[in-house]
């Protein structure tokens, strides 16, 4: 062989000093897990054009196969934008399709487009049309959301979709005005009572019906079942070999994913309400201007809320999910590993 080939066969069989298949932190631990999803969720991360997202997936790439700019950062990634590169990808790329999830509905949109949907949901004294108007861009929002970030081993039809989106919307427009009709009929309660109490019609509406959309759009992971993979080797890479699908997973999937949902509506849904009522007691809002400085202090404490509390709430459960083999159907029970993985989506 000569020099020139063993040089070619010597590049070929290196490897990168760093593998950026992983997330850069630990996601075994939920502190790891918290910096991870602060990294992906990230709103900065909606500023990146679609050729500066190419240009960091082909980054990537050629950081893995050791060639070009790719190589010249081995040894350098902070400085040669390797992680950079990676947040980018991370936040845009869907994990299943390796395609980009379209912009408003990635994870690192939701604290934009939310502050609106949410400030509307908020505001005192709503019209039935109002309620029912909110909570209807609320589950439109959610269901795209839910879509795109779902778990894409299964797949739905349009047909189905727009069965599950119309059921959702219909669960919470029905709570939202069931309740926001309720409250006021409370006369034990007094005036300053209810008035709290109508703050927090919109958190209930929104955490039951956030449930509901979310087992509407993705029921065909319990019905049909999710892919199950072995468990990631000692290197914590990811194993691609589907080892079949489960029902079992699937319903483990939906039920982490409401729940982080809610744990992220708590804060966003219930703080706000709580500092304004206090506020408005002191006459912190008084005066010509009052009106307009209640707005924007309810919608500065949304956006905070939702930039402060959404990575903690997403890190509660890990998206690659693991589970005893034995907890799922029989077909599962022989196989030798202590645990196996599905992707749970968020």
């Amino acid at each position: 062989m000569s020099d020139a080939a063993s040089s070619t066969a010597a590049a070929q069989t290196e490897q990168p000093p760093v593998d950026i298949t992983q997330s850069r932190y630990d996601l075994k631990t939920y502190f790891g897990r918290l910096r991870h999803f602060t990294s992906v969720t990230s709103p900065l991360t909606l500023l990146a054009s679609p050729s500066e997202l190419a240009a960091a997936q082909k980054l990537l790439q050629d950081y893995q196969h050791g060639v070009g700019e790719g190589r010249a950062a081995w040894g350098h990634e902070e400085e040669a934008g390797i992680w950079k590169a990676k947040q980018l990808v991370d936040s845009s790329l869907h994990p299943d399709t390796g395609l980009p999830v379209p912009l408003p509905f990635r994870m690192s949109a939701f604290v934009p487009t939310n502050i609106l949907i949410i400030g509307g949901m908020l505001m005192p004294n709503p019209s039935l049309k109002g309620v029912i108007f909110w909570q209807w861009a609320n589950q439109s929002l959610n269901v795209c959301v839910n879509y795109s970030n779902a778990n894409k081993s299964i797949h739905m039809s349009n047909s189905e979709i727009a069965t599950a989106y119309a059921a959702a919307t219909l669960a919470s427009c029905s709570i939202a005005v069931g309740l926001s009709t309720l409250v006021p009929r409370l006369r034990s309660l007094t005036p300053a009572s209810r008035a709290l109490l109508s703050r927090f019609v919109p958190f209930v509406a929104v955490a039951s019906a956030g449930c509901v959309n979310i087992g509407l759009m993705r029921w065909k992971e319990i019905r049909d079942g999710i892919a199950v993979y072995p468990p990631a080797d000692s290197n914590g890479r990811y194993s691609k070999e589907v080892l079949g699908t489960s029902s079992i997973a699937g319903q483990y999937a939906i039920a982490q994913t409401a729940a982080s949902r809610v744990l992220t509506n708590i804060p966003t849904l219930i703080l706000p309400p709580l500092i304004i009522t206090m506020l408005e007691r002191r006459g912190a809002f008084k005066g010509p201007n009052g009106a307009r400085w209640n707005t924007i202090t309810n919608l500065g404490l949304i956006g905070s809320s939702l930039l402060i509390f959404l990575p903690p709430a997403i890190a509660t459960f890990p998206q690659r999910g693991s589970i005893d083999p034995k907890k799922l159907e029989p077909k599962f029970k022989d196989l030798p590993y202590e645990k196996v993985e599905f992707n749970k989506g968020l």
